[in-house]
């Protein structure tokens, strides 16, 4: 490293490009700088750079924790000094970036406060279900980042391994949770669509019914995997609480309020969404399924705030 830098640690926050070491760059988040000796079958069991369990998890030949694309690619573009002679903007030099991605919908691809704003304007979507999915998505996100800011941190290293096992369960639930804003939309709009349809024979009368139905199994559908994605992270969430860097609690107990209250979201617009059905075996069972969800999340939340403030008592 450069005379000027205190540590490698420090060096490689700074970006400084005289660092023997040549990690440059702010990664803007807190990458774990692994030893030589480390290798990707014991820092992640299971994991090959093509398997479900390595997948945008490891950069094996750096031995860095890297969760994010953008994450890769601003180690890329340091790693190969596109930086050196001007800025290299990946939005404006990478052809995949200059695309529009569709696989995300108009509402996540909008800006925070314009989706507030939508939210708040006189039309019946997005609504509570949307909402729910995005506090969900919100809530996993802060699970994911106490666990970051603990993760490598040399008081805390003797967690490296859980944390390398946890953080993924999170941040990867978080990832799953973002489309279905704007599937909680698409369902309500058309199921609406299909209470438009005419009616003025019987044939298009049952047509009419039918589409109904659908289209209300659908609009149950999405809330109901939003409840049941949030509630593979309650072991996770305490797990996490108990070994966390405790100056992140704070950060923890309102994720774990957010996932709470996606769960309730979720549950209400189930209720809501079953009075229509006519299927009365299936209303039965994605009922039964919606309680065990939001008694989940109930028992979760609370487990994980009592958790907390023990560690801090």
């Amino acid at each position: 490293r450069s005379e000027s830098c205190s540590s490698v640690r420090q060096c490689a926050r700074s970006g400084c490009h005289s660092c023997s070491r040549g990690i440059r760059g702010d990664l803007q988040t807190r990458l774990r700088i692994k030893t030589r000796r480390d290798r990707l079958s014991n820092s992640w069991p299971g994991a090959t750079e093509g398997s479900p369990a390595g997948r945008g998890i490891l950069h094996a030949q750096e031995n860095l924790f890297v969760l994010e694309e953008d994450q890769k690619v601003h180690l890329a573009i340091n790693r190969l000094g596109l930086n050196s002679i001007e800025p290299f903007n990946p939005k404006e030099r990478i052809i995949e970036y200059m695309l529009p991605d569709d696989r995300l919908g108009p509402l996540v691809q909008k800006s925070l406060r314009d989706f507030i704003h939508i939210v708040g304007a006189r039309t019946p979507t997005p609504g509570g279900g949307s909402v729910a999915a995005a506090v969900a998505s919100l809530g996993a996100a802060l699970g994911a980042m106490v666990g970051k800011v603990t993760y490598g941190k040399r008081q805390w290293e003797k967690y490296d391994e859980q944390m390398r096992r946890l953080i993924p369960v999170m941040h990867h639930t978080m990832n799953d949770l973002i489309p279905m804003v704007d599937a909680d939309t698409g369902a309500f709009n058309d199921y609406m669509a299909a209470h438009k349809l005419p009616k003025g024979t019987p044939e298009e009368e049952e047509v009419r019914e039918a589409a109904m139905q659908a289209g209300l199994k659908k609009a149950i559908s999405v809330p109901l995997e939003v409840a049941r994605s949030v509630s593979k992270l309650w072991d996770t969430a305490r797990e996490l609480a108990s070994i966390i860097n405790i100056g992140a609690r704070a950060d923890l107990q309102v994720g774990v309020r957010c996932l709470e209250t996606g769960v309730f979201g979720a549950h209400w617009n189930v209720i809501l969404n079953c009075h229509g059905l006519k299927d009365e075996a299936y209303r039965n069972k994605v009922l039964e399924e919606i309680e065990e969800y939001r008694q989940a999340a109930i028992k979760g939340c609370s487990d994980v705030l009592a958790i907390l403030e023990s560690r801090v008592s």
